[in-house]
């Protein structure tokens, strides 16, 4: 399995520093991305990929640093083929129904109305240009994957609709955390699960503050070592120098590649 980093930083990035911490697995038809956030296409780009190289993408969470894919769409659908001419793709959107729903009815003030490939300027560009898969468990270009509940904006008496992945090719299983308050549990559970080959879990180096919708390196450092031994971490933006990650298997960087 080949898994890179499109960016592994928060939502507030500098984009001279890193990208929104999307990513993608190649597979043998296309990428399978990994959240989009505002910041992928042009990562993509950076790395000698078009939009029309994915295959589809998987979504964690409606933020804007995961998802905002209609750049991606639009050049998936007006961005040339092998004659220089539009290839009019869709997307396909994949994701748990309490996010790909909201998702593309978001879509619609910037993409209902489009212009075919007839040339004609029409309404239903969302169902023109998105593939929806609207899944917790599916198969896709050769991966499994299965979505499970994360908290990350929860309170009382809301919770945001928030996801981690499994993702598995038949010999590696990996846990994407997505955006998450720590969660100890499924976390010591899965680091002593064998067939687990890594946890890609997301990490604030900022003090923890009242509110905190993310995981703090404090809290994380506190898990036992053998837990810490099978994560690395993301999401972070920048590690500071004087954080000692030799517990963990690292951080995960722009555009680094994971051949797992």
């Amino acid at each position: 399995m080949r898994l890179t980093f499109l960016g592994s930083g928060g939502a507030f990035s500098d984009y001279r520093v890193n990208y929104h911490n999307n990513a993608f697995i190649e597979t043998d038809e296309g990428l399978v991305l990994i959240d989009c956030g505002t910041t992928a296409v042009q990562s993509l780009k950076e790395l000698g990929y078009h939009p029309r190289d994915v295959r589809a993408v998987l979504f964690t969470h409606l933020h804007g640093d995961h998802a905002s894919p209609e750049q991606l769409m639009w050049e998936r659908f007006y961005g040339p083929d092998a004659d220089g001419q539009p290839g009019f793709a869709s997307t396909t959107l994949c994701a748990p129904s309490d996010i790909l729903d909201p998702l593309r009815r978001s879509l619609r003030p910037f993409m209902d109305i489009f212009t075919d490939r007839t040339g004609t300027i029409r309404e239903g560009g969302v169902e023109t240009l998105v593939d929806p898969l609207p899944t917790m468990q599916t198969e896709l270009a050769g991966l499994q994957v299965r979505f499970f509940r994360v908290p990350h904006v929860a309170g009382a008496t809301v919770d945001k609709a928030a996801y981690g992945i499994e993702l598995s090719d038949g010999r590696n299983r990996i846990l994407w955390s997505g955006d998450t308050t720590l969660s100890p549990d499924w976390v010591n559970r899965a680091a002593t699960d064998s067939s687990v080959t890594r946890i890609f879990h997301e990490c604030s180096f900022l003090a923890p503050y009242r509110g905190t919708v993310h995981s703090h390196w404090s809290e994380l450092s506190e898990l036992p070592d053998e837990t810490l031994a099978r994560i690395t971490l993301m999401h972070h933006t920048v590690v500071p120098p004087d954080v000692d990650l030799s517990r963990t298997v690292g951080a995960a960087a722009r555009h680094e590649l994971f051949e797992l």
